[in-house]
């Protein structure tokens, strides 16, 4: 027992023992009196012993039946508390329990994300541009040469040539990825993979993961998200990217016209800075 435990329960089998003590001395007590009432000589007749029977039975008995209810009483409170104490324990026990599974799941969690982070960047520095064999651009400066690229084919849409804007650019863009699909193939859809884990998981505070993924991205690398998200090939991603604040460090002047292309997505996807392109 702990030394918050009251005297009762500190010195229980004392308690008990007193109140066997107590109920024998009543009990001898009223004998006593009884012998010094009606004669103190042990009786030969049947009548008497009877007498005497009835008088232990109904005096001394029902002394000895009170004290033992008390003892019934005493012994079910402290089961009763004892009983709360171990409702108690298993509750603490429980939480503590799940708080645990709480942080191993967290931990398996952070352990893959933070693998496909480390998989983006492979993805990244393994891309490579080659002219006649030769490697004239590698790693993330290919994505700015591909942004380049992307940005050309957009042309004929900046001047008019389309009857619609937006068919214009996904005509633009649809041009550019089949020159670089074998190379941006797999790296849009690691980012959809990463934004996807992230939404499918019930961990805290998701938001704080999603901004790391946006701080491994550079500008270049936001637009041809951004342009490929409105794409058929990057319905997927979209919405993620919205509710994720994916664009909220592209730079509006990435963009091919700022005040209408920003309005392909909802305003979520700019997150605190959609001033910048509202503006």
């Amino acid at each position: 027992m702990s030394q918050n435990d009251s005297p009762i329960l500190r010195n229980l089998g004392a308690v008990l023992l007193g109140i066997g003590v107590i109920a024998l001395i009543v009990g001898g007590i009223t004998v006593i009196l009884y012998r010094q009432q009606f004669g103190g000589s042990l009786s030969g007749e049947h009548a008497q012993w009877a007498e005497f029977g009835d008088y232990v039975g109904g005096v001394v008995g029902s002394i000895f039946a009170f004290f033992g209810l008390i003892a019934l009483l005493l012994t079910l409170w402290i089961q009763s508390r004892e009983l709360r104490v171990s409702s108690a324990e298993l509750r603490r026990s429980a939480e503590a329990l799940s708080e645990q599974n709480k942080s191993i799941k967290l931990q398996s969690f952070e352990n893959r994300f933070f693998n496909m982070i480390s998989l983006h960047h492979e993805i990244v520095n393994g891309i490579d541009l080659r002219v006649k064999g030769e490697v004239k651009s590698s790693g993330r400066d290919c994505l700015r040469v591909f942004y380049e690229r992307l940005v050309k084919e957009f042309a004929p849409a900046l001047r008019g040539d389309n009857l619609n804007y937006k068919d214009g650019l996904l005509s633009g863009y649809a041009n550019f990825y089949e020159k670089h699909a074998h190379e941006l193939g797999h790296y849009f859809r690691n980012i959809y993979r990463i934004l996807k884990f992230i939404e499918e998981s019930d961990v805290p505070r998701k938001s704080e993961y999603s901004g790391i993924l946006r701080a491994q991205l550079s500008n270049p690398e936001l637009a041809l998200l951004f342009y490929n998200g409105i794409t058929v090939r990057g319905d997927k991603l979209k919405p993620l990217a919205e509710k994720y604040a994916l664009f909220e460090n592209l730079e509006p002047k990435q963009l091919a016209r700022k005040d209408e292309d920003f309005k392909f997505y909802e305003a979520e996807a700019f997150g605190e800075h959609i001033d910048l392109f509202m503006g």
